[in-house]
C-alpha cells in the first residue's frame, strides 16, 4: 500500500471498470478494478498548491461574527 493519499479514478470515473475496444466491460489498468489509485507527482504538487492557497485567503470567521454579520443583514432588510 501506498503512502500517498487514494483518489477517485479518473480514468474509470471510480467505477474501476472501462470499455475496451470489444464494448465490453473490463477492469481499469490505472486503479486495478477497485475505482481508487494513489494520486501521481502533479496531482500530489497540485493539491498541495491549491492548500496552501487556501490557507493564504482570508482567515477563518468566528461563529459570533458570522452571527453580527447575519444580524446587521438582516436589520438591513427590514428598513
Amino acid at each position: 500500500m501506498s503512502d500517498r493519499p487514494e483518489i477517485e479514478c479518473p480514468a474509470c470515473d471510480g467505477t474501476g471498470e472501462v470499455y475496451n475496444s470489444h464494448d465490453c466491460m473490463k477492469d481499469c489498468s490505472e486503479c486495478k478494478g477497485t475505482g481508487w489509485r494513489p494520486m501521481n507527482d502533479d496531482e500530489l504538487d497540485a493539491a498541495a498548491e491549491r492548500q496552501a492557497e487556501d490557507a493564504a485567503s482570508e482567515p477563518p470567521v468566528t461563529m459570533a461574527e458570522q452571527h453580527r454579520a447575519a444580524w446587521a443583514e438582516k436589520q438591513e432588510l427590514r428598513r
